[in-house]
This record gives C-alpha cells, structure tokens and sequence, in this order.
C-alpha cells in the first residue's frame, strides 16, 4: 500500500521538522549546552525515528489525517504519544544516560505544544481554504 502524500501533508512535514528543531534548540541553550549541528542532531535523531516509524504507522501526512481540525489533533496526540517514547528509548541508549520521569514528561508535553503550536494554526488555514474553495464551487 503507498503512502499519499499531498502538498499540504509536505507543508506539516517540514512545519514539524521546524518544530522539533526549535524544541532541541531551545532545550539546548536552556541547559547551557553548546548548540552545534552535530549535537543539534545528536539530540533530535532519535526523536525524529520514533516520529517516522510513528507517522508510517499512523499515516499522519495523509489527506485524512488533517482533513478536519479534530483529526489533526488526533492524529499529532497519536503520533508524538507512539514517538515519543520511541525517541525517548533510543536516546538513552544511544548516550548511555537513563530516562527520567522528569525529562520524559517535559519532553512530551513541551514537544506537544512545540507541535500543536504550529499545527493548530495550520488546521485553522487548511479548514479556511478548504471552505472557500468549497464556497468558491
């Protein structure tokens, strides 16, 4: 079965992308740690193959997956619910260092609101557009 991907799916792609890099950035220079690229994707590699194997799983760039405001929404609580403890998993063992709760619960929630924080407005112009074209016909 192929994955159909249309131009508004490749618009939440790169938009999510955005916001994992801001996430890692930002947490980053919160921690006073050097942000290079290397560690910029050292830290994000992980996360971004628990997203992949997440967004296959759920097809989450699919026309149905953000054909409606509440679909979106679950779609993306789906995803990054799979993802991350994915990513959480390969990080700890990638760099040795254990999984806490503290950073897991950060991790999520911060993440979540780096991706609704984009998505919802997404979700709103995608909505829009969709009912003018549809006003439009």
């Amino acid at each position: 079965m192929r994955l159909r991907i249309l131009p508004a799916g490749y618009v939440l792609l790169v938009g999510d992308l955005v916001a994992f890099l801001l996430f890692v950035y930002y947490g980053k220079l919160a921690h006073h740690l050097p942000v290079t690229f290397i560690g910029i994707m050292e830290t994000l590699t992980p996360f971004l193959i628990g997203w992949i194997v997440a967004m296959l799983l759920f097809r989450s760039y699919s026309p149905r997956a953000y054909e409606t405001a509440g679909r979106l929404l679950l779609s993306t609580l789906l995803t990054w619910t799979v993802a991350a403890p994915i990513g959480l998993v390969l990080r700890a063992w990638w760099t040795g260092v254990p999984i806490t709760l503290i950073f897991t619960a950060v991790t999520y929630f911060i993440t979540l609101a780096f991706l609704l924080g984009w998505r919802v407005p997404f979700a709103i112009v995608f909505a829009l557009k969709k009912r003018s074209r549809r006003i439009a016909s």
